[in-house]
Formats: C-alpha cells, structure tokens, sequence
C-alpha cells in the first residue's frame, strides 16, 4: 500500500511539472510588416522624431497632442521619403505603426504603363492591425534624384519634364492591388514630388508614366 502511495505522489508529481513548462510565460511577439505577429523581421521601437535610414525597420507610435514628421534618409543623408501628420491627425493613438522603405518591383500587370524612379517603396503599417487606415490626411513627400530620373528614362520612362509624367503608386494596407495616384505635385526645383491628403495606411512608390 505504502509503496503504491509512493507512485501516485511520483505521477502527480510528474503530471504538474509537465504543466507548469506549457502554461510557463509565453515568447514576446514582435511586430511584423504584413500586420500578423510574429517572430522575424523584428521592428524595434522608435523615436518618430528620429530619421530613419534606407532598409531601416522601425515601430512608431503617434499621439494626437503634437504634430509628427516621419523622415526617411538615404545613405548621404538626404531625404527620400517624408511623411507628414498635423496634430490631432491620428485616429487611434493607441495602436503602434510599422516603419520600414522596402525593394520595389513593376507588378507584371502595369509594366507596360510605368517605369519605377528608384528602387525603394515606403511602406507605413497599423501594426497588427490589419486594413486598419490609421490617420486622417497626412502628407507624403518623396525626394528624387536627377541620376534616377536618367535610369528611369533610359528604361522607358517618358520623361522629357517630371511635372505631368510622374505619379505615386499606392497599395492599401489590406489590399495586394496597386493603385495609380495620379493627383500629384512635382517641385522641380527641389526634385520633390507631393502627394496630398492620403489615405490610411499602405506603401507607396514613385514611378513615371512609360513612352508611347
């Protein structure tokens, strides 16, 4: 009897650790850029104020009480793509946003019809959260350079004048379709290209018109 004791305190003692490891603490989630979480491609936290560089990944999150720009710079410290919220320009402040400029590729279906300025899509996130559209009218800037005006026309970019030939692409956070922004305005002067009041969160890309 004493021994048969002895082996239902050894089982039960058995049984409790074994459930103890599965109910321990679970592994921090982090957020990911499709808006699932996830382990991976980690987005640390990040100062809004702070410039982000090419490539970079970064989580943000925006208050309503002060106006916020989002600066990302390529590697000489220029401007690439600006983002800009006025105050009181976010719906919810408490959900973060994933920050990140990502390789761009023509989608086959529209390759007969733009040609990419530069490589790099800028991509801002409800982090997860997703088809969540996040801010009401920000302003977005993209800066650029003579040298990718040169190789988008030398890929068949009909660019004899930037202003009129270039547009923004946009894809909608919860959409896979790109989406020609045409309603755009381009400072030559400044090699900058504005797009106005856009709409909650998503990527977007420059790209110009192809030649007929």
């Amino acid at each position: 009897m004493v021994r048969r004791n002895r082996c239902w305190v050894l089982v039960v003692a058995l049984v409790s650790i074994v459930l103890w490891g599965c109910s321990g603490a679970a592994e921090p989630t982090v957020a990911t850029p499709n808006g699932e979480d996830g382990e991976g491609d980690a987005f640390p936290v990040k100062d809004p104020s702070q410039p982000f560089a090419v490539d970079e990944k970064g989580t943000v999150t925006l208050t309503n009480d002060q106006a916020y720009t989002i600066e990302v710079q390529r590697a000489n410290g220029e401007p690439l793509y600006t983002i800009s919220f006025k105050k009181n320009g976010v719906i919810d402040p408490s959900v973060a946003f994933t920050v990140q400029t990502i390789p761009f590729e023509m989608p086959e279906e529209l390759a007969g019809q733009y040609v990419a300025v530069g490589d790099r899509a800028f991509e801002l996130y409800a982090a997860n959260e997703p088809g969540y559209g996040f801010a009401l009218r920000p302003e977005l800037k993209i800066t650029y350079t003579n040298e990718e005006i040169a190789q988008a026309q030398q890929a068949g970019a009909a660019l004899d004048t930037v202003s009129g030939n270039v547009l923004v692409l946009y894809k909608e956070q919860r959409s896979p379709k790109w989406v020609a922004q045409t309603s755009v305005a381009v400072d030559e002067s400044a090699n900058e290209v504005t797009v106005s009041n856009i709409a909650g969160a998503g990527t977007w890309t420059l790209v110009a018109k192809a030649a007929q």
